[in-house]
């Protein structure tokens, strides 16, 4: 008999009877389905089969002299090398305690006899055709996964490699995506006249298509003609190469500075993104008086605000994006901008990857243990 709709490939299914005439009516059930099949007439036997020949599913007796079907189960669903195989137990006894104790100790199903040939065939190939569902989608969704941890590992390839060494500046950096490869994206770029830009930017979105626009925005940031001194010019000119994406649903911020380490000043604009935090010495925290213009990637952006201010010896500046003040815990309490501003207060006396560090480590602290579910970005420089 073939049930429509229902076609899983050949498979092994072992009976397990101890009466020769059920092992006889199960095989004859099963002949024709296409599947291989195996017997065994106790259950030490059974075990020693099913470690052997590794059968797909098993239809296991549950009152057997000896070793019954129950403790059988049991020794399966024990081992890491037999836990998979599905077992349908088969009982002339109905009672509703017996099938419970059945499905607690792992089993998947429960036919009762006089068994019904009709029937046995039906679950075999409901049973066997969702396993080999669940086989499909481990292998597509394992082949998935291989596919984007090395897309992550060239989308790491496109992150400065190191820092810019500067008498008056240090940095300290990380960065970690939500699954493999994400939208977050960072730069440090030497500039003329002693100035370094800074950029950070998170497209919207996870996964493969925010990777793959984080790598153009690279592009596109590393072919800015001239020097990129001009804060609301660079992020104009961004926005400007992505005309293509203004009629989707994609959008990205931005925050480009310009670090004037002669005057001592740093020059920002901000594209709908977070604003950076300054800590001094005394531990106050606090944002640049800018106003943020929209997203990139929507439309033609009009005047982007910039802003200038003052670098102090002593200051810790922090950039991040909102996956940092996003992140839960277990509970589903955000660590937020006040948890942030904290940390930077609690840590500003230390170096720039100390202060990373320290950081990070609350983060992994206040989430216990819960995954972000948003990429994460934080840039520390400090003003020495």
């Amino acid at each position: 008999m073939r049930v429509e709709g229902l076609t899983a490939p050949p498979s092994t299914i072992l009976v397990v009877d101890d009466s020769p005439t059920n092992l006889q009516v199960l095989a004859r059930t099963l002949q024709g389905s296409g599947h291989r099949i195996l017997a065994a007439k106790d259950g030490p036997t059974a075990i020693e089969i099913a470690k052997k020949a590794q059968p797909d599913l098993m239809l296991l007796d549950v009152m057997m002299p000896g070793m019954d079907g129950f403790e059988v189960c049991r020794e399966l669903k024990s081992h890491p090398e037999t836990r998979h195989i599905l077992v349908i137990f088969l009982s002339a006894r109905g009672e509703v305690a017996d099938k419970v104790s059945g499905l607690e100790l792992g089993a998947i199903d429960y036919i009762t006899k006089p068994i019904q040939g009709e029937e046995v065939l039906a679950r075999v190939a409901v049973h066997l055709s969702r396993q080999h569902l669940e086989r499909e989608l481990r292998r597509n969704r394992d082949r998935l996964d291989k596919e984007l941890a090395g897309a992550g590992r060239m989308q790491q390839l496109l992150l400065p490699p190191q820092m810019p060494v500067h008498a008056s500046i240090g940095f300290g950096t990380f960065y970690q995506t939500s699954r493999h490869a994400g939208g977050d994206y960072y730069d440090v770029l030497p500039l003329h006249g002693d100035r370094i830009g800074i950029l950070v930017a998170d497209v919207s979105g996870h996964g493969a298509p925010a990777a793959i626009v984080m790598a153009m925005i690279r592009a596109v940031m590393h072919s800015y003609p001239g020097f990129a001194d001009d804060p609301p010019a660079v992020l104009h000119y961004i926005n400007h190469h992505f005309r293509f994406l203004w009629d989707t649903s994609m959008y990205a911020t931005a925050i480009y500075a310009v670090v004037d380490t002669v005057r001592g000043t740093m020059r920002l604009s901000s594209a709908g993104h977070p604003l950076p935090l300054r800590v001094g010495p005394s531990g106050g925290v606090e944002s640049p008086p800018l106003d943020t213009s929209m997203c990139l990637l929507w439309q033609e952006m009009p005047e982007i605000p910039c802003v200038e201010v003052p670098l102090k010896k002593g200051d810790r500046w922090l950039f991040f994006t909102d996956g940092i003040t996003d992140r839960q815990s277990s509970n589903e309490t955000m660590f937020d901008l006040e948890r942030l501003s904290e940390a930077l207060a609690k840590y500003r006396e230390r170096e720039p990857a100390e202060i990373v560090t320290a950081i990070v480590g609350e983060l992994d602290a206040f989430s216990n243990g819960q995954e972000p579910d948003d990429d994460q970005t934080l840039l520390v420089f400090s003003i020495t």
